[in-house]
């Protein structure tokens, strides 16, 4: 099936984890997702959950948090081979489940992955992924934002849910605002030599 013109392609799960049964979003996942874009990109993008990526048919089309994200990217001229989009949660979830045991239990994929990949840095949007990344319940996007911190070794920035500025289009401004920061930190993560 292709796909529609825009959305990334898919990092397929690895084979051993594909029937995982480590938490309770198992029972109701249609498969296990593991990311989008290029896997070797130097900046991981952390989302709450995979969300959807095919209507209620199985055909794929580009939901509002991709579109959303997307657009931001193009405005600041970077695309899918500079980014790797990653979830806390690799399975959709579609109804009620335990949020802190399948948080807990994929984000070691996350920490995996990174460790593997060494990515220069990690871009948390919304306060799942903040919050999940961080360990800390009380950290928020709004007090974190604006800057590149270093967290674990790791360079890391915050900015809102793509599906927060959608419904309140005010943060529009700021989401952007984070995304001109991130790509500045990453032309001069891959030319450094040109920007002193």
């Amino acid at each position: 099936m292709s796909l529609p013109p825009g959305i990334w392609p898919e990092d397929p799960a690895p084979v051993e984890l594909l029937d995982c049964r480590k938490c309770s979003l198992s029972q109701q996942r249609s498969r296990v997702l593991w990311g989008e874009g290029n896997p070797d990109a130097k900046i991981f993008v952390l989302l709450d959950n995979p969300g959807a990526r095919e209507d209620k048919f199985g055909v794929p089309y580009i939901c509002g948090t991709r579109e959303t994200l997307y657009l931001a990217l193009s405005s600041v001229g970077l695309g899918k081979d500079d980014l790797y989009l990653t979830y806390v949660v690799r399975c959709r979830p579609v109804r009620k489940y335990n949020k802190e045991q399948a948080r807990s239990t994929c984000m070691q994929h996350l920490y995996d992955q990174i460790k593997t990949k060494k990515p220069k840095l990690v871009v948390c949007l919304g306060n799942v992924a903040t919050q999940s990344f961080l360990d800390d319940p009380e950290s928020e996007v709004k007090s974190l934002r604006g800057k590149i911190s270093f967290y674990n070794g790791t360079a890391t920035a915050f900015s809102y849910h793509p599906l927060a500025v959608r419904r309140r289009p005010i943060l529009n401004k700021l989401f952007l605002e984070d995304w001109k920061l991130i790509a500045s930190f990453h032309a001069r993560e891959i030319f450094p030599a040109s920007h002193h």
